[in-house]
C-alpha cells in the first residue's frame, strides 16, 4: 500500500511555512485507505463522490456539498464515486503558521469560544450557496490561470477561514490544529475508538505515527498483551454483551464487532466462550 506525502508529492518542491496549495482534483475510480501523511492542513471542498476519513480520534464520511477541514498528521482515507461517476474536489494546503497568523488577526471575532477545547482533527461544514459561489469562483480562476499567485491564494484562504469562522465560531475554534495529543492517550484513543471496525495492526500504528515495531511495544506498555490479543478479546467481549442486551441475532453481530465472514466470527466465539453464539444467545436466562 503506497503512502503519500501531502502536499510534497504534487509539487516540485517543498512548500514555505507562509504558503497556501490550491489544487483541484479528480478521479474516476473507487480507492480504498489510502494512507496520507498532512505536512499541511487541509480543506477538502468536495464537489462530487463520497470521502472517508479516518483518524486516531475519530473516523466520518464527507459528502459531497460538504467540506472538511483536516490537521496536519496521519490519515486514512478512502473515495468512493457516485451517481456522478467521479469525484471531484478543490483542495486548499495551509500550514499551522498560516493558520495561527489568522487567528491572530480575527481573534477578537472569537471571545465566547477562546478558551474553548480544542476537540477533534477535523471538523465539517455543509456547504452554502456562498461556498458554492466560493468553489465556482476558484475553479474559473484555475482554468484562466495555471499557477495562482501568492497573494491570490494567501487572500482566498482567508476569505474561506473567515466565512467559516462567522458561520460556525464554536465548531471553527474546535478544530485540533494547533495540539497533539499524548503517546498513550493516543494509541487509546485509536484502538479503542475503532475496536469494532476492519482495521489492522499496521493501520493502527500508522494512525499514531509510529512503526507497527513501536507501536507493538507501546501497546503493551499500556494494556500488558499484544495488540492482536487484546482485540480479539474486547471484540468477543462486545459480541456477548450485544447477545445478552439486544435481540439480534449472531449473523448481526459478527459484523458489528468487525468480522468479515459469520464463520470464523462463530469460530473464535466458541473457541472463547465454549459455545458458539446461537448457543450462547439460546442459554440465557429469560427474565419475565
Amino acid at each position: 500500500m503506497n503512502t503519500y506525502i501531502l502536499p510534497d508529492d504534487i509539487l516540485e518542491r517543498p512548500p514555505t511555512a507562509d504558503e497556501v496549495i490550491i489544487r483541484s482534483y479528480t478521479s474516476k475510480k473507487n480507492s480504498f485507505k489510502n494512507r496520507i501523511v498532512l505536512n499541511h492542513n487541509m480543506i477538502n471542498l468536495l464537489v462530487s463522490g463520497r470521502k472517508t476519513i479516518v483518524y486516531h480520534d475519530a473516523t466520518a464520511v464527507v459528502n459531497a456539498n460538504e467540506l472538511v477541514i483536516l490537521s496536519t498528521g496521519n490519515v486514512l482515507t478512502s473515495e468512493l464515486l457516485t451517481e456522478e461517476n467521479q469525484f471531484s474536489s478543490i483542495l486548499f494546503y495551509f500550514s499551522n503558521e498560516v493558520f495561527t497568523r489568522f487567528l491572530i488577526k480575527y481573534d477578537h471575532l472569537l471571545p465566547a469560544v477562546k478558551q474553548g477545547k480544542l476537540e477533534r482533527s477535523f471538523s465539517i461544514f455543509k456547504q452554502d450557496s456562498f461556498i458554492r459561489h466560493f468553489i465556482t469562483s476558484i475553479q474559473g480562476m484555475m482554468q484562466a490561470n495555471e499557477e495562482l499567485p501568492s497573494e491570490v491564494r494567501l487572500i482566498k484562504i482567508e476569505e474561506l477561514l473567515l466565512y467559516l469562522l462567522l458561520a460556525d465560531p464554536a465548531k471553527f475554534r474546535s478544530i485540533q490544529i494547533l495540539t497533539k495529543d499524548k503517546e498513550h492517550l493516543q494509541i487509546k484513543k485509536v484502538v479503542e475508538t475503532h475496536v469494532g471496525q476492519l482495521i489492522t495492526v499496521e493501520e493502527m500504528a500508522f494512525l499514531c505515527h509510529m512503526s507497527p515495531s513501536t507501536f507493538k511495544r507501546r501497546f503493551n506498555e499500556i494494556y500488558n498483551t499484544s495488540p492482536k490479543k487484546w482485540l480479539l478479546t474486547r471484540k468477543l467481549e462486545i459480541a456477548a454483551e450485544l447477545l445478552r442486551s439486544s435481540d439480534e441475532s449472531p449473523s448481526e453481530v459478527y459484523m458489528k464487532v468487525g468480522y468479515q465472514n459469520h464463520s470464523s466470527f462463530s469460530e473464535a466465539f466458541n473457541k472463547y466462550y465454549g459455545s458458539t453464539p446461537s448457543k450462547y444467545q439460546q442459554q440465557l436466562d429469560v427474565v419475565p
